[in-house]
């Protein structure tokens, strides 16, 4: 098993929204599992983008919203 595996932004996403029926139960346990879970700025500008574009919503600013996911990445 990887030591760190990096998130496509898809996938952080759904994850940090609990929006685990977007993809299999396997690859939820992995991501829990694995000592180090990260993702590419570019993840963190596509959520930008999305939510300035309106094809997003988040409950919070996006700086906000940002800052607590890659917290609990963190965690």
């Amino acid at each position: 098993m990887p030591e760190i595996i990096v998130l496509d932004t898809h996938i952080w996403f759904w994850i940090m929204t609990l929006d685990f029926q977007k993809f299999p139960d396997t690859w939820r346990e992995t991501i829990e599992t694995v000592p180090q879970v990260g993702v590419s700025a570019i993840s963190c500008y596509e959520i930008a983008l999305a939510h300035q574009k309106g094809r997003l919503k988040l409950p919070c600013p996006v700086s906000e919203w940002l800052e607590e996911a890659l917290d609990l990445l963190q965690n």
